[in-house]
């Protein structure tokens, strides 16, 4: 029973963590972007830079690639 536990926990970790990491990117990216709107001002850095976050929330917290995966063939 402990060994199910263990084997079902590391793949949550794993899920966790790439979460964590997501999120921590998405506000280094907001703060990049902060900057650069009181600095420079830029259109186009500031539409990149929001294109990347949109990339980010989609893929990773709206598991949009789960829907073209082969997991289940229902």
């Amino acid at each position: 029973m402990s060994e199910r536990k263990k084997a079902v926990a590391k793949p949550k970790a794993g899920i966790y963590r790439t979460g964590y990491i997501v999120a921590i990117v998405l506000a280094v990216v907001t703060v990049v972007e902060f900057y650069i709107a009181l600095t420079f001002n830029n259109f186009a850095i500031m539409m990149l830079l929001g294109l990347v976050k949109a990339y980010l929330i989609v893929n990773y917290f709206m598991h949009i690639k789960s829907l073209w995966s082969e997991e289940e063939s229902h």
